[in-house]
């Protein structure tokens, strides 16, 4: 019988071999999970044994990991600012940037009279920066909003979950919303172009949903929307923010190069990249 160190010795091993990166993070995840033992703590029972379903259960989801299936999904949940996340492959995996970009917003939006205003959180998914954000500012009325019906079902009981009353909007974009208008409006949209996609990670190529990676016009297509159609949506003064590609700053200060907007500034992230946009609305 296994017990833990050299279980997770020769499993490390044959992550590496698969071409596994941060095989070690995985192994030490995947077993944490299956003893319900923190993978920090796992080093206090180095000696412990393995028993039989353990070991047949831990091996079961290597196997997914050996195929390259993201660790966060075949755990099936996140932590993100502070909200546990169910996440599936209906969803993106919610990226350290983008807690980045909650982190900006909270700090934009913490000195500011939030009673009666709104927000909306467009393309979704999991529902990580609306529900982040309603339960960091309570008096907000958040609407989280998504083309696809299996993401907003993810983002639902995401809210369920984390205990915060926001609204569930599907459909593209703008459409769905008709005559109601924000004071926030925060979008991690599609932002890679299709020719990048084939050249991404086979844990996101082959798992991740194409729908909320991949954008037209060299992956602009939804900036480019957002702006053409943002008038008939905002309250006077809104401002809005938005992720995007490491590569897309001068594109979007571009796109939203009309003097109706102001205070335009591009944010980088930790890596000094790129990262994210803030408009206001004139």
């Amino acid at each position: 019988m296994d017990t833990i160190l050299t279980l997770l010795k020769s499993t490390i091993t044959s992550l590496e071999n698969e071409g596994i990166k941060n095989a070690k993070v995985s192994a030490f995840e995947l077993l944490g999970h299956v003893l319900k033992i923190k993978p920090n703590d796992l080093s206090l029972y180095s000696d412990k044994k393995v028993s039989k379903k353990q070991l047949e259960n831990f091996q079961a989801l290597v196997e997914r990991r050996k195929a390259h299936e993201p660790l966060e999904y075949i755990l099936g949940e996140i932590d993100f600012y502070g909200c546990k996340l169910l996440i599936n492959s209906d969803v993106l995996i919610p990226r350290q940037e983008t807690e980045i970009l909650v982190d900006l917003i909270v700090k934009k939006l913490e000195n500011e009279d939030l009673e009666n205003k709104i927000l909306f959180d467009i393309c979704t998914g999991s529902g990580c920066i609306g529900i982040a954000l309603k339960k960091r500012f309570p008096k907000l009325k958040v609407y989280l909003s998504d083309i696809s019906k299996k993401a907003l079902d993810v983002a639902k009981k995401n809210a369920k979950k984390n205990q915060v009353n926001v609204f569930f909007i599907e459909g593209d974009l703008f459409s769905p919303f008709k005559s109601l208008k924000a004071d926030f409006i925060i979008c991690n949209p599609p932002y890679v172009s299709y020719e990048e996609f084939l050249s991404l990670d086979k844990d996101v190529l082959d798992y991740e949903p194409k729908l909320a990676l991949c954008a037209k016009d060299e992956g602009l297509e939804f900036y480019k929307r957002i702006c053409e159609n943002i008038f008939n949506h905002v309250n006077p003064n809104a401002k809005i923010f938005l992720e995007i590609a490491q590569n897309q700053g001068r594109d979007l200060l571009n796109i939203f190069s009309s003097n109706k907007y102001k205070n335009k500034k591009v944010y980088q992230d930790y890596s000094s990249k790129d990262r994210f946009f803030f408009v206001e609305i004139e």
